[in-house]
């Protein structure tokens, strides 16, 4: 399946890496929703605590996005259902990686990872979605899964 297939009425050029929201993301003063995160905020990261760069957020009215059930990635991950954009950055460690790309960890998209079951692509209506923005590529925990951050590139 590929991204366009995934997704109702946009390319994955349309469409950033996200969440959606109420997903919650740890910060230094622990779990906030997405949407009241904003920037200078300290998001902690697999490299430490890093200031938030920017907060983006885009409404669609019809969107598919990926839902990962409650520990499909493994004990507690997620800790809930979460949704993210199908071309999601997810870090996947230990035997899922090594199974899949022959290493002890990767970043896969949320698309690659649905198995129709437990992570499943899903239409909703009235959506937001949030992209955080760091200065550098950095993996941030929400519900308990490990996303993929990129800085936003801007094209003249």
């Amino acid at each position: 399946m590929t991204h366009q297939t995934a997704m109702i009425g946009h390319t994955s050029a349309e469409l950033p890496e996200g969440v959606v929201a109420g997903t919650t993301v740890m910060t230094l003063m622990g779990e906030k929703c997405v949407e009241s995160l904003k920037a200078g905020d300290r998001i902690i990261t697999r490299s430490g605590a890093r200031s938030l760069r920017a907060v983006h957020k885009t409404m669609h009215p019809t969107l598919k996005l990926v839902c990962i059930s409650a520990s499909a990635l493994g004990v507690e991950q997620p800790e809930e259902t979460v949704c993210v954009t199908p071309n999601q950055g997810i870090l996947i460690r230990g035997w899922r990686a090594k199974a899949l790309k022959g290493a002890e960890q990767a970043v896969f998209t949320a698309c690659e990872l649905a198995d129709g079951e437990y992570i499943r692509l899903e239409t909703h209506v009235a959506v937001s979605i949030f992209t955080l923005e760091f200065d550098h590529p950095e993996v941030i925990i929400a519900n308990g899964v490990e996303l993929a951050c990129t800085p936003t590139t801007v094209t003249a």
